[in-house]
């Protein structure tokens, strides 16, 4: 029931009320006022509300819901998915897949007439689809297989095949910069839309009128700088707000009889371009108060609900994706991947809304302690600030779209503990040949057999594996990384391990064809073994399989590499742009390329050369043949801290495999850069583990890095001992690789599970907080209170 009629009838019922209930010495005379006054206080409530009597107070929670819809809808399309649901993933809150972009790719390749060898359609559909579909998946349409598709689009608006070819390559040719012919192409194209609109109406006639208005508002909204485009934008919506608008919210023509009637397609056309103008479709338009708000309409039909056709899909997901991006501040169209600043207030606006959600997540999570919450509700704040940061700087609406979707899954990734037991676990000790060992009591085998006491609980993105005494330590890798098989391994559709779950078996493959995966999350199956969830980048398949360094490696670089040689027997490209577009030259097998850094980018790290220009990490293309031997910055793989009284090392290899250091001391160091020189801990001065006789106060840790929570619990230690000792403490009983320099106010800590600090000068390392706030001193010498709660943040 709409806001107005409510009202209305509640008016009417508070006048029965009065006419029954108002007492004995109320005339008839005086209950007929009270009721007329009652209708009309109403009446006036509604008058006040303005605009914004049709726009329902969750009208912005259902345009989520409906997009989570849309993306849903067509994400299940799998190896279906087109150039348009490319571009409809790209704007959704988690961003596209690799093997959805592949997809998509392909389907740009086979469907447009232009790349597959065809000759172009009539109003360039094929050609505005392929090239919103190739921007959004991050490929240049200025060369796709050595074609031109932007020469080929400026070559049809040079002499447009269709009014529909006019508006079609104007959008296309606005979604970015492609050189003075297609600028060119777009001033010519603009005015001659702009020629074409009637100057007694503001519209664009045609056979369906409310169709080709909308597509010309859409594509003159990606061209406001342009002679005259501004003013034919407000004459354009002015006039559909009063020749097009009907009261239900809809669009309709009134002087076509054939083609003029309101149909779904129409009103999804025009909402989404009136939204690209700037207007904001979630209340009626100006001067239309008794009418609906197009948005709403829309959401009316249910367009994006299962069985309706997959192009009314595409087009309402997209709508309701524009509505939202200018109802929180974008500018102009969602299409206009280019446009500085465009994207940046919308995507800033939606980011924050995340983190909201995320915090109050957090907040009304009934099994987390305080502690846990406080330390998840700062790592959200932190993360938000970071991205803010990074969405403030960005240039590009592409490079805004894409941090905000890198924020909103680093929210994701923020888990909270909760309540640990009140008894703590001392780690058992076993003596061999003379060495002692200190296990992880979270999973040693000995230790739940014969010990009562519960293990503290924990939360962790990264669950810990079962350390081993002797023998080669399990490496493990970051949640939601890439890595490759080593040798053949099994995939299985659930985490028994039974012939009959089993999917697939790769075989052990040379380097170069080694399968990759998405680690999606580890943990331990019943049958005691560690595992990885894993879904297979080539063909999509998910399912489970035995984690370890046996098994994988991370399959990008992530160490301070300086020389690579080329591997790939189809050699690689070198690009302009990080995100591997812009190619420059392409590089033959075998050639040595000298390198600058490492860049990070997401899962898929990247390598800038000495000339600026950038490369891939991945393994499979590229090997090693220099490291810098002093870097600490690096992201590697860690194996579970085995702590003994003599010094290994196992040398690494060029597959992948991780440098495992064993030290003299408490701790452990791992780093995944073979040359790296691990930094021996110096003993604390105070036991790390409670005597019996000692006085013990307890302490709760947090460790959190990459927007995740490495490990979360508590830990009890003497009474006097510094924070640095309870986090070795912590270290030792979480199964945690922990290195650190110095001792007292010197100490310093350098690295946690391969999270290193970087070079001196850099801000890269790691950050410590006390009960929400940071010391000031070195953790060596901050002497700990019972209860007190430490958060580790890596910076970086």
């Amino acid at each position: 029931m709409k806001r107005k009629q409510f009202l209305y009838w509640f008016s009417i019922v508070l006048g029965i009320f009065l006419i029954f209930f108002s007492g004995g010495n109320s005339s008839r005379a005086d209950t007929a006022s009270d009721v007329n006054s009652a209708i009309s206080t109403g009446l006036t409530e509604i008058a006040q509300q303005g605009s914004q009597i049709d726009s329902r107070a969750d009208t912005a929670s259902d345009v989520n819901s409906a997009i989570s819809t849309g993306l849903t809808e067509i994400a299940q399309q799998g190896s279906q998915i087109d150039a348009w649901d490319a571009t409809c993933l790209v704007f959704g809150d988690n961003g596209i897949t690799d093997l959805q972009a592949q997809y998509a790719y392909k389907s740009i390749l086979k469907n447009n007439d232009f790349l597959s060898g065809g000759s172009q359609g009539l109003n360039g559909i094929s050609d505005v689809s392929a090239v919103n579909g190739l921007v959004a998946i991050d490929k240049d349409p200025t060369n796709v297989n050595g074609k031109n598709l932007v020469a080929d689009i400026v070559k049809d608006a040079n002499n447009p095949a269709s009014d529909y070819s006019i508006v079609n390559d104007l959008e296309a040719l606005s979604t970015g910069s492609y050189g003075q012919a297609s600028e060119t192409a777009r001033t010519s194209l603009t005015k001659k839309l702009i020629g074409m609109q009637d100057q007694k109406t503001g519209l664009w006639n045609g056979f369906d009128k409310v169709d080709y208005t909308g597509r010309a508002i859409l594509a003159l909204s990606m061209n406001t700088k342009q002679p005259g485009a501004a003013d034919a934008l407000n004459t354009a919506v002015k006039a559909v707000s009063n020749h097009l608008y009907q009261e239900n919210g809809g669009f309709a023509d009134s002087s076509n009889t054939m083609f003029g009637a309101e149909n779904v397609y129409d009103d999804v056309t025009m909402t989404n371009a009136l939204a690209s103008a700037g207007v904001n479709v979630y209340v009626p338009l100006k001067g239309k108060t008794d009418y609906v708000a197009p948005v709403q309409r829309v959401l009316d039909q249910h367009p994006v609900s299962a069985g309706n056709s997959a192009m009314l899909i595409q087009q309402a997901t997209w709508t309701f994706e524009q509505a939202r991006f200018t109802r929180n501040g974008g500018k102009g169209s969602i299409f206009a991947f280019n446009q500085a600043d465009a994207a940046k207030p919308g995507e800033i606006v939606s980011i924050k809304a995340a983190a909201i959600t995320k915090k109050q997540s957090i907040i009304n999570d009934p099994q987390a302690t305080a502690a846990a919450k406080s330390d998840a509700l700062n790592l959200v704040d932190q993360i938000l600030a970071t991205y803010v940061s990074k969405l403030s700087a960005d240039s590009t609406s592409s490079a805004a779209i894409a941090d905000r979707a890198a924020g909103v899954t680093a929210f994701n990734h923020v888990t909270v503990s909760h309540a640990a037991p009140a008894t703590p676990v001392t780690p058992p000790t076993v003596t061999n040949n003379n060495v002692t060992v200190v296990n992880n009591p979270a999973s040693s085998s000995s230790a739940s057999s014969s010990s009562s006491a519960t293990s503290t609980s924990s939360s962790s993105s990264v669950p810990i594996s079962t350390p081993t005494v002797s023998g080669k330590p399990v490496k493990k890798a970051s949640h939601r990384s890439i890595v490759y098989a080593l040798t053949t391994v099994k995939l299985y559709r659930s985490s028994n391990f039974t012939k009959s779950n089993l999917t697939k078996t790769y075989k052990k493959r040379a380097r170069i064809n080694r399968p990759m995966f998405l680690v999606i999350s580890q943990q331990t199956n019943k049958q005691g073994h560690a595992i990885y969830r894993v879904k297979d980048i080539n063909s999509g398949k998910t399912g489970y399989t035995l984690s370890g360094s046996k098994y994988f490696a991370h399959a990008y670089y992530s160490a301070k590499v300086t020389r690579i040689k080329v591997i790939n027997p189809k050699g690689i490209n070198e690009y302009g742009k990080v995100n591997l577009t812009s190619k420059k030259r392409h590089v033959k097998k075998n050639a040595s390329l000298n390198v600058r850094k490492v860049v990070n980018y997401g899962r898929y790290n990247r390598m800038q050369l000495t000339n600026g220009r950038y490369i891939t990490a991945n393994k499979k293309f590229i090997l090693a043949t220099k490291i810098k031997k002093s870097s600490q910055n690096t992201r590697p793989s860690t194996p579970t801290a085995t702590t003994t009284g003599t010094s290994t090392s196992t040398p690494p290899t060029n597959s992948g495999s991780t440098a495992t250091t064993t030290t003299t001391g408490t701790t452990t160091t791992t780093n995944n850069s073979p040359s790296a020189t691990p930094t021996l801990p110096v003993a604390p001065t105070n036991p790390v583990t409670p005597s019996n006789d000692a006085k013990t106060i307890t302490t709760t840790i947090s460790i959190h890095a990459d927007g995740a929570t490495i490990a979360s619990g508590s830990i009890k230690v003497n009474s006097g001992a510094s924070a640095l000792d309870a986090l070795q403490a912590f270290a030792q009983q979480q199964g945690l690789a922990l290195t650190y320099k110095g001792s007292g106010a010197t100490a310093y800590v350098t690295g946690i599970n391969g999270y290193n600090a970087g070079p001196a000068g850099t801000m890269t390392g790691w950050l410590y907080s006390v009960n929400g706030t940071e010391p000031g001193s070195s953790m060596g010498v901050y002497t700990l209170k019972d209860g007190d709660s430490i958060s580790m943040t890596y910076n970086k």
